[in-house]
């Protein structure tokens, strides 16, 4: 009974001290960045990927420092929010249409507390999400529906971009009142899909099959040229070919082939009679006379 009390208690102590050791020391992940907290409140003193030593007392939340995306769209299973999640704007010449968005962006490592301290751990719903809802409608705003929708996506994209990096440190600043502090740099804002109004898509399609139906006709009618052109060029090399050989034919140039040809003629294993006509002694078949 003794030896399984003192047995029992070797492994209660060693688990004590495995517990006190451990509160000296944290791990915090691959790409993360460690705040630090004691009763709720945010220190400043942030703890960097890897083993480290930490006060006992406090306690080591994981943020992600890494590029990450926040995604809207209309799709229900593919964006950060459950169910139907598109943009929904208006462009300048009035069309309403439903905008999918993807948008890329890190925590600056040295803003992560601030962030934390103000925004909590759901700071991309906090954040990214308010003010991509606030900035894309008026972004678009400024855009025709045709730009939007084809050659100035891009662009589109871009100025969202540099509007929400702005807007967010503009955020930050009214709530530390820190004029260096950005807390999350946006770095691509990508406009996955913009879905018109179905009389509006209908006529889009029908203008798209047009230009295609136009681009194929003009293919059609630049080979149909080049064929003719081929054509021209074949038929020019044919009469330029029967003018030379009409120019070098002559009577002792026929003579001499017909000559050949009844020495052949004479020659050949078929032949069983040459009738031999004529003044210039060639078979009767070859004789001009």
């Amino acid at each position: 009974m003794n030896k399984i009390f003192k047995i029992s208690a070797m492994v209660l102590a060693g688990c004590l001290a495995l517990f006190f050791v451990s509160c000296f020391f944290t791990i915090v992940s691959t790409g993360n960045i460690g705040i630090q907290t004691l009763f709720s409140e945010v220190k400043y003193d942030t703890k960097s990927e890897g083993l480290s030593i930490k006060n006992p007392f406090h306690r080591v939340h994981d943020l992600p420092i890494r590029t990450q995306t926040y995604t809207m769209v209309s799709a229900i299973t593919e964006g950060n929010k459950n169910g139907e999640d598109s943009i929904y704007t208006q462009s300048l010449d009035g069309v309403v249409m439903n905008m999918d968005v993807t948008i890329a962006y890190r925590l600056i490592p040295e803003d992560a507390p601030y962030v934390f301290k103000y925004f909590g751990r759901d700071y991309a719903e906090n954040i990214i999400r308010t003010v991509a809802k606030s900035v894309i409608p008026d972004i678009t705003s400024k855009f025709s529906f045709q730009d939007a929708y084809t050659v100035k996506r891009d662009e589109l994209g871009a100025k969202v971009m540099d509007r929400m990096n702005n807007l967010i440190k503009k955020l930050i600043y009214e709530q530390t009142k820190l004029e260096n502090k950005q807390g999350i740099i946006i770095q691509s804002v990508l406009i996955r899909k913009i879905a018109p109004p179905p009389q509006i898509k209908a006529a889009i399609e029908e203008k798209m099959a047009a230009e295609q139906r136009a681009e194929q006709m003009k293919y059609v009618l630049q080979k149909e040229k080049q064929e003719a052109e081929r054509k021209r060029i074949e038929a020019q090399g044919i009469q330029d070919f029967q003018t030379i050989v009409s120019k070098g034919i002559n009577e002792q140039l026929l003579k001499w082939k017909g000559i050949e040809a009844t020495e052949l003629l004479s020659k050949s294993a078929n032949t069983k009679i040459v009738i031999i006509g004529g003044k210039d002694g060639l078979p009767i078949i070859l004789n001009d006379k």
